[in-house]
């Protein structure tokens, strides 16, 4: 016969086995072990919460459905009149000027103090590159360019001395040779007076109105002044061969200048080496362009660098910016000067304010290194992006060029 399911089981351990069964003889000793107390309270306590939820009034239970159906309704309203008068970019990026420092130079880095992270000012050493040969090569330009000055100085004394000695010689020249003119002019003057006294004396002596010895006498006055008159044009033309002498030494002058000119253009290019020199060691010696902090290094201390290497990337953690890929479609809708909220991924919870600055010009997909111009005619339709540039009003310096941020604009008070 089946016990009576009202009467509670009795437990009772015989034999080292726990026996369960109904109506259990009264001799028999109830002993419960202390280690299934807790096991049992617990079970007991999850019947008790179940039972209760099943005694729940089923009022209560429509007024809780309606409360979640009621909040859940008021949170879509409210998401889609957001979604509505605002445009909301969730892969937006923080960005700023990025600046690639390359090496100008080739050689070996002797000097790289700084490393990821680091904070630097303005005009502060970031590497520096082996300059020994630049400043030998330097040092051999100024030693020419010292020679040839040293040339320039000695020619412009022989020119100096030159145009003394031969300005005096042909002045001196002139002046002998405007003393014969002079002296020819004189002379002619007496030359045509003793040939008239000739011939005046011949006629009279044809009339026998002079005698023979007054002929004579007039006769070899005209002889000596043709005589004079003869050795002053010699004079003349000896002088003036002289003249010609004084100024041939003068154009010698002129020689000595163009060599002069020659000594000089070679001083002005020696000169632009020793700037290019100069250029060349400055060069080496790579600063940074403004404060700010090294984002990456690519170089080690020892390494050999060329031409337009990259050595380091460099920020301005002041100059950033938010730059948000905005759909083609709700570009409309925004213009410089609207108003957004940036939430950053790094900083849960913040809210930075910033407004639109700049709206792109072009879709990002013309900039793409490898376009598709769709020439086999298959076309498949893609919202286009623009891009849109958000200043923000406070500046974090712990934000970095590359982070994600959520950008949230309202467009509908505008």
């Amino acid at each position: 016969m089946l016990p009576s399911v009202r009467d509670p089981p009795d437990v009772s351990v015989c034999d080292a086995h726990i026996v369960v069964f109904h109506a259990a003889p009264r001799d028999c000793r109830i002993n419960i072990p202390f280690m299934d107390r807790p096991t049992n309270q617990a079970s007991h306590n999850v019947d008790e919460r179940r039972r209760a939820r099943a005694r729940l009034n089923p009022r209560a239970k429509a007024f809780l459905i309606g409360a979640a159906a009621i909040a859940l309704l008021a949170w879509a309203g409210h998401w889609l009149v957001h979604r509505w008068t605002h445009v909301y970019v969730d892969d937006a990026r923080i960005d700023g000027e990025v600046v690639t420092i390359a090496s100008r130079v080739s050689g070996w880095i002797t000097e790289l103090p700084v490393i990821e992270g680091d904070e630097v000012k303005k005009s502060q050493l970031l590497a520096r590159v082996d300059e020994r040969d630049s400043v030998l090569q330097r040092e051999v330009l100024q030693a020419r360019l010292k020679a040839i000055e040293g040339q320039m100085s000695v020619m412009r004394a022989q020119t100096g001395q030159v145009d003394q000695e031969t300005l005096g010689k042909y002045q001196s020249e002139m002046n002998r040779l405007a003393a014969a003119e002079a002296e020819v002019a004189s002379l002619d003057a007496n030359l045509k007076q003793a040939r008239y006294d000739y011939d005046r004396a011949v006629d009279l002596h044809g009339q026998k109105w002079l005698s023979q010895q007054a002929l004579e006498r007039a006769r070899t006055t005209l002889q000596q002044a043709q005589e004079s008159h003869r050795k002053a044009l010699s004079e003349v033309e000896a002088v003036r061969g002289t003249l010609s002498a004084a100024g041939g030494s003068r154009k010698q002058l002129s020689v000595m200048q163009q060599q002069l000119l020659v000594l000089s253009h070679q001083a002005t290019e020696i000169r632009a080496e020793v700037q290019r020199q100069e250029v060349d060691i400055a060069d080496r010696t790579i600063k940074s362009p403004a404060d700010g902090r090294i984002v990456m290094t690519f170089v080690r201390k020892g390494e050999h660098v060329m031409i337009g290497q990259r050595i380091a990337m460099f920020h301005d953690p002041t100059q950033i910016w938010v730059q948000a890929n905005v759909k083609e479609t709700a570009i409309g809708l925004l213009k410089p000067g609207m108003k957004a909220d940036v939430r950053i991924d790094a900083y849960p919870g913040h809210v930075f304010r910033g407004e639109i600055y700049r709206i792109g010009q072009a879709a990002t997909s013309k900039f793409a290194l490898l376009p598709d111009p769709n020439p086999s005619g298959n076309f498949t339709k893609i919202t286009q992006r623009l891009p849109v540039r958000i200043l923000l009003s406070e500046q974090d310096l712990m934000l970095r060029p590359g982070m994600m941020a959520e950008v949230d604009i309202a467009v509908g008070n505008h």
